[in-house]
Parts: C-alpha cells; structure tokens; sequence
C-alpha cells in the first residue's frame, strides 16, 4: 500500500505543477495580447472561475519564487456612458420649457427696462421742478430787491420833500410874519380901497374880512368876504373893489406870495 500510495503521489507531482504553469502563462498571455492589441488598459472582462483541485503532498518542496502566483491586476475605471438624447416628447417638452424660460428672461428684462425708463422720467421731472423752483425763487428774490429798493428810494424822494417842504414852509412863515408882509399886506389893503365905492347904507368903521384867491403875478381869480359889520350892499361892494385892484401889487420877496390872501378891510382907518 505505501509503496503504491507512493508511486501515485510521484507521478501527480510532475502533473500539478505542470497544469499550474500552464494557467498562470494563459493568464499572462491574455493580459498582454489585450493590452497590445488595443493600446490603453481596457476593462478586464470578467474570467471564468476554473476550478481546479491540486493535490500537493506535503513532503514536496516548495516551487520556486518565479512560479508563486502574480498578484491580479489592477482593473481600469468604466468610461463613463455617453447621454442618450431624449425621446420626441421629451425633446418637445425641453423645447417647450427653454420657449417658457426665454420669453420670462425677456418679460423681465422689459420690465427692468421699463422701471429703468421709469426712474429716468421721473428723475427728469424732479430735475426740471428743482431747477423750476429755483428760478421763481430767484426771480421773487430779484422782484423782492427790486420792490425794496423802489420803496426806500421813493421814501428817501418823499423824505427828502417833506424837509424841502418844511423847510420851505419854515421860511414862507418867517417871511410872512416879517415887516416885509405887514408892508405888502398894507399896500393891497391901499389899492383896495382906492378902488372902493362906498355904498350909501355903509356906516363909518366898516371892518370886513377878505378871502382873495389869486395867481402868480397878482391877478384875482376869486374874492369871498367873512364876517362882515357891513350889510349886503356892503359886502358886494368890497368884492367889486377887490375885482377893481386886480391885478393886486407884487411882493418883493416871492416867498411873501399867497395864493389865499387874508387881510382885514377897514377903509376908514
């Protein structure tokens, strides 16, 4: 029995390892034959697991380094898959929704568009009212300067009458209370009275206030008669004698003159 058991485990020696080398070569073969003939690491198709049971006995020594098995090699990454185009209905849907989306991305930049031209309009007529206030601001502060320099020139131009008015009136008055007017006033009385005619109903002290209106030069433009001690004919007879006189003597001094001339008529004196 062990001789045979013996004889049997010689002769399947030689054949395991012979059928191992085998595999391993066909395996290496394949690798390089695929590498070469398509110039890239493609994907290793996946072997057929052989099953194969080698009986080693254990007083065999072990096969040299160069005949263990290589270790697999690595397998290269799948190419990712090209996209397939969708179908009819899904390439009209898609058409569809880029329609939907171009005409909202153009709705909305309309709308942008038009609030823009909006804000320039109204940006505008903000300016136009700005520079509008402006100018009727400046044109009411030219109207204002120009209305108060016309007030404080007018008032400068009355102010300065008034003291040429009073002072005018201070010498009028001066002159009229001098000697000068009392001689004046004398000689109109004179004249007046050389041109009376005594009425008969005249008594003696006949003393009659007269109002003469008159002009530059002495002519009477009118006579009336205040209170009076005379009767009627009196009175009328003292306006003829004024009319008569006319024109009445000149004073020297012209501010002497009087439009509205006073004097007391008192013939027997």
């Amino acid at each position: 029995m062990n001789a045979a058991r013996q004889g049997n485990s010689g002769a399947w020696r030689p054949q395991a390892v012979l059928l191992s080398l085998l595999f391993h070569a066909a395996v290496l073969g394949a690798l390089g034959w695929g590498w070469w003939h398509h110039g890239a690491p493609k994907p290793v198709p996946q072997q057929l697991a052989i099953e194969a049971t080698v009986v080693i006995d254990k007083s065999m020594t072990p096969a040299p380094a160069a005949a263990t098995n290589p270790p697999p090699a690595q397998a290269a990454p799948a190419p990712e898959p090209e996209p397939r185009p969708p179908p009819p209905d899904a390439q009209a849907q898609q058409q569809r929704e880029q329609q939907l989306r171009a005409e909202h991305e153009r709705e909305l930049q309309q709308a942008a568009d038009e609030r823009a031209e909006h804000e320039r309009v109204l940006r505008e007529q903000r300016e136009r009212a700005a520079a509008e206030a402006q100018r009727l601001e400046q044109e009411a502060a030219a109207r204002k300067a120009a209305e108060d320099a016309r007030r404080a020139k007018d008032k400068a131009r009355r102010e300065s009458e008034l003291r040429a008015q009073l002072a005018e009136e201070e010498r009028i008055n001066a002159a009229r209370g001098s000697a000068a007017a009392t001689e004046w006033l004398a000689l109109i009385r004179d004249k007046v009275t050389r041109a009376w005619i005594r009425p008969p109903s005249a008594r003696a002290g006949v003393n009659c206030e007269v109002l003469v209106t008159q002009v530059p030069g002495g002519e009477v433009t009118g006579v009336e008669i205040g209170s009076c001690n005379g009767d009627a004919a009196v009175r009328e007879s003292i306006k003829a004698a004024v009319l008569r006189a006319s024109p009445l003597p000149t004073p020297t001094n012209p501010d002497l003159f009087d439009r509205n001339l006073r004097f007391n008529f008192h013939p027997d004196e």
